[in-house]
C-alpha cells in the first residue's frame, strides 16, 4: 500500500509543470470542505496552472450565479439595485445613475402649448386698460383698484359691464382715497350710474363709503398695512398659503366683500403682492380642467410658461377668467 500510494504521487507530479511545495499533498483534503475556500488560503499555496484555471472557471460561474440570483430568483433586491436602494451599500449606484424623481424628466420642463396660447392671446395683466399709473406696482392706489373691482366683478352683472364701470370708477379718481371720501353718496351714484351700473347703485354707493372709512381707520388708507398684519398674524416662517388666509379674513370683515369678491381679489392682486400666489379661484380651476390643463395653482405655477413668477400665474388667472366669461373654451379644445 505504501509503495502504491508513492507510485501515485509520483504519477500526481509528473502531470504537473510547476512544482507544488511539501504541503501540496494537503491541499486536495482542504479545497474538498467548502469552508475552506477562502482567500486566506491562497496567500500560503501559490496555485498550480490546473488549480488557476479552475479557480478562473469557479469564479465565472460563481459571478454569473450570483448575476442569475440578482436579476432572477430575488426580484426585489434586483429592482431595489437598481433604484439605488442603500440596503447594499457597497453596490450603491452613485446619485446620477439613481433614476428618482429628480432625474425623471418633469412635466413642469416640457412646453405647455396650451397655456403658451392662452397666454399670447389673452393674456392680459388686470387693471392694464384703466387709466391707473403704476397698476403693475403694490401702491395704495393700485391695490384699492384691485378692491373696487373685485367688488363691482363679484355682483350678478355681465363682465363687460364690470369692466366699463371699473374703468369708469378709476377714471373719477376714486382709487385715491381721499377723493373716494370727499365724495358725497349722490355723487358715488352718479360715477356709478355712467359706468352703466344701475342695479345696484344705491347699494354700492353706500359700500363704497364705508369701505373708504374702513381703510382710514384700521390701515391708515393703505392696503398694504392689511398685509403687514397678515403677514404679522401668520408668522416670520409662515407659508404663502396661510399669509393668503389672514389676508382673507381680513377683506371679509369689508362689507360688501365676499368670497367671491375676495377670490377676484386673490387673483388679480397676486402679481403685486406676491404673497398670494400661487392662487386660481375655483371656477377658473374648473376652466383649466375643461381646456386639459391641471386645476391645482401649484401645478400651474410650476409650469415653464409661468416658471414661479407671481405676475405671469396672474396673467394666467386673468385669462381663465375672461376665457370662461365670455364662452371661448371652445378656442382651445
Amino acid at each position: 500500500m505504501v509503495r502504491t500510494r508513492a507510485q501515485d504521487q509520483a504519477a500526481a507530479k509528473s502531470e504537473d509543470t510547476t512544482s507544488a511545495p511539501p504541503t501540496e499533498s494537503k491541499i486536495p483534503q482542504k479545497r474538498q470542505e467548502p469552508e475552506d475556500e477562502d482567500d486566506t488560503n491562497e496567500e500560503d499555496e501559490p496555485p498550480t496552472k490546473a488549480s488557476k484555471k479552475g479557480k478562473e472557471a469557479n469564479q465565472g460561474n460563481n459571478s454569473t450565479k450570483g448575476n442569475e440570483s440578482n436579476e432572477t430568483n430575488d426580484p426585489n433586491e434586483g429592482n431595489e439595485s437598481n433604484q439605488g436602494s442603500e440596503s447594499n451599500d457597497g453596490n450603491k449606484p452613485n446619485d446620477g445613475n439613481k433614476p428618482n424623481e429628480d432625474n425623471k424628466p418633469s412635466k413642469s420642463n416640457k412646453p405647455n402649448t396650451t397655456i403658451r396660447t392662452l397666454l399670447s392671446t389673452h393674456g392680459t395683466l388686470p387693471l392694464s386698460d384703466t387709466s391707473l399709473t403704476s397698476p403693475q406696482k403694490p401702491t395704495p392706489e393700485t391695490l384699492l383698484a384691485h378692491l373696487l373691482n373685485a367688488t363691482l366683478s363679484s355682483t350678478r352683472i355681465s363682465h363687460t359691464l364690470a369692466a366699463k364701470t371699473v374703468r369708469t370708477v378709476i377714471d373719477a379718481g376714486y382709487a385715491n382715497l381721499s377723493t373716494l371720501e370727499k365724495d358725497t353718496w349722490e355723487r358715488r351714484t352718479e360715477i356709478l350710474t355712467e359706468g352703466g351700473y344701475t342695479h345696484y347703485r344705491e347699494k354700492t354707493a353706500t359700500q363704497l363709503g364705508e369701505l373708504a372709512a374702513l381703510l382710514r381707520s384700521e390701515y391708515d388708507g393703505d392696503l398694504n398695512n392689511l398685509l403687514g398684519q397678515a403677514k404679522e398674524a401668520a408668522g416670520s416662517d409662515a407659508s404663502h398659503e396661510k399669509v393668503r388666509d389672514e389676508v382673507r379674513s381680513r377683506l371679509k370683515k369689508i362689507k360688501g366683500v365676499g368670497e367671491v369678491a375676495v377670490d377676484v381679489f386673490c387673483d388679480t392682486a397676486q402679481g403685486v403682492w406676491r404673497e398670494l400666489a400661487p392662487f386660481l379661484d375655483p371656477r377658473s380651476q374648473k376652466t383649466a380642467e375643461g381646456l386639459g390643463l391641471s386645476g391645482d395653482a401649484e401645478v400651474l405655477f410650476g409650469e415653464p410658461e409661468i416658471g414661479r413668477d407671481p405676475v405671469e400665474m396672474c396673467r394666467l388667472a386673468s385669462v381663465l377668467t375672461v376665457v370662461r366669461l365670455e364662452g371661448k373654451e371652445g378656442e382651445f379644445t
